[in-house]
């Protein structure tokens, strides 16, 4: 079977300046292809190549078998879709038309659209949310606005292979997870899609494989596994990385810390209550950063459980589908009232598991996290709105609220000689 694209011994760049050396890379039907790497290693110029934007000096570039700059206009654009980095469109054309303009390679000259270009882009502007913007100008929207349109154009080229130069960079968090979602979706036919990113968990998440790219050569490509190792990291990208495990997905979690400020591992005990996968990352990053981690009553089954097993943590622990015993709620309270500090996350709670909660009440609430990435200000209530009661009071008392690994270890971080947290 032909390859939908194959690149092989690729040079490219500008003037007399080579940014792509020796480019190597297949790409078959179904493929969605992140690609990694520092700002000057040749990501955008690697696409603008693959666009037609830039000519190729040595080596080939082949599509569907074909050379790519032998490609007729009209074929070329029903290959090869593009959604470009800069956004800016100077012209008032409507939402509509910017998206119909997709249709362009599909539709004869002399044509009108027909039926189906009108319904490509009826289905292009749902997908992408931007159907109420239709008959609006381009130029009033804003800059992820835009963006969604110009995806929305892409989609209803319905090109055999997409190209996104950081299709993200101007779009809220929101419309990113539905965008990759729909994107993802869309290569599972006879499609690919190879899209640059600065995100590694965004692109480590939604991508098959991953395209490593290093002072204009591939470092590595593969699986989010196979080329998001310690050693490509650090040698790449100049971090010190602490590889954790996405607890939905599977796929690697990357958390970068500064070495000058990794804690000593004598500095503080943190007491976590978690569970249902919730804090696994976390559980991972604070381990490899040098914090003495203890667990709160976690279920035998429970993966937070295998996790801080596989870490060697200590952990209280109870057997499947069991409610927590007075006897390790004491435990709890013992090893709590002791901690330096106590972060709780998203977990659901409920009567079975209040207890962990409870045990709070018996450590100075500013020394409380609450660590909650994806419910917001909320957790899963099961207590009748117990347990959202208890956590409203420690805020108002003084405990703290962070959305991502990095705030958490800021805030462990803000601690004075006496012990007490500065805020």
């Amino acid at each position: 079977m032909t390859a939908l694209l194959k690149v092989k011994d690729l040079v490219a760049g500008y003037q007399s300046h080579d940014v792509l050396k020796k480019i190597q890379l297949l790409v078959d039907e179904q493929m969605f292809i992140g690609i990694l790497g520092p700002n000057g290693s040749g990501k955008s110029t690697f696409l603008q190549v693959l666009a037609r934007s830039l000519k190729v000096k040595f080596g080939s570039v082949l599509i569907n078998g074909m050379d790519l700059n032998d490609l007729p206009f009209r074929e070329f654009g029903r290959a090869v879709g593009y959604v470009p980095q800069e956004n800016s469109i100077p012209f008032s054309y409507s939402v509509y038309d910017i998206v119909m303009m997709g249709r362009n390679p599909h539709i004869p000259r002399f044509r009108a659209p027909g039926v189906e270009d009108e319904k490509a882009v009826a289905n292009a502007l749902k997908q992408t949310g931007v159907m109420e913007f239709a008959d609006r100008s381009i130029t009033s929207l804003s800059g992820g606005e835009r963006q969604r349109v110009l995806i929305a154009r892409a989609l209803a080229q319905d090109a055999e292979l997409l190209l996104l130069d950081e299709p993200f960079a101007h779009i809220d968090l929101h419309h990113q997870y539905e965008l990759i979602s729909l994107i993802r979706e869309s290569v599972r036919g006879k499609k690919a899609a190879i899209g640059v990113f600065h995100d590694i968990n965004l692109a480590a998440a939604y991508c098959d494989h991953l395209l490593l790219l290093y002072e204009g050569g591939v470092r590595a490509f593969g699986s989010p596994h196979d080329v998001l190792t310690k050693e490509n990291l650090e040698d790449v990208f100049k971090i010190k990385p602490f590889l954790g495990e996405n607890p939905v997905t599977g796929v690697p979690f990357v958390f970068v810390m500064d070495e000058e400020r990794v804690p000593r591992a004598s500095d503080q005990v943190i007491v976590l209550i978690s569970g249902a996968g919730s804090g696994a990352c976390l559980m991972k990053a604070l381990n490899n950063t040098g914090y003495r981690v203890r667990c709160g009553v976690l279920s035998e089954q429970d993966s937070d459980y295998q996790v801080a097993m596989s870490l060697g943590l200590e952990v209280i622990s109870e057997p499947p589908f069991s409610r927590i015993s007075l006897e390790h709620e004491e435990e709890l309270i013992d090893l709590v009232s002791k901690a330096d500090r106590a972060i709780v996350t998203a977990v659901p709670i409920g009567w079975g598991n209040y207890p962990n909660i409870r045990a709070l009440e018996r450590i100075h609430a500013e020394k409380v996290i609450l660590y909650l990435p994806e419910s917001g200000n909320h957790i899963m209530d099961y207590t009748g709105g117990a347990a959202t009661t208890l956590l409203n009071h420690l805020t108002e008392q003084g405990a703290v609220r962070a959305h991502s690994i990095g705030e958490v270890v800021s805030l462990l971080e803000m601690v004075s000689d006496s012990g007490s947290c500065v805020l």
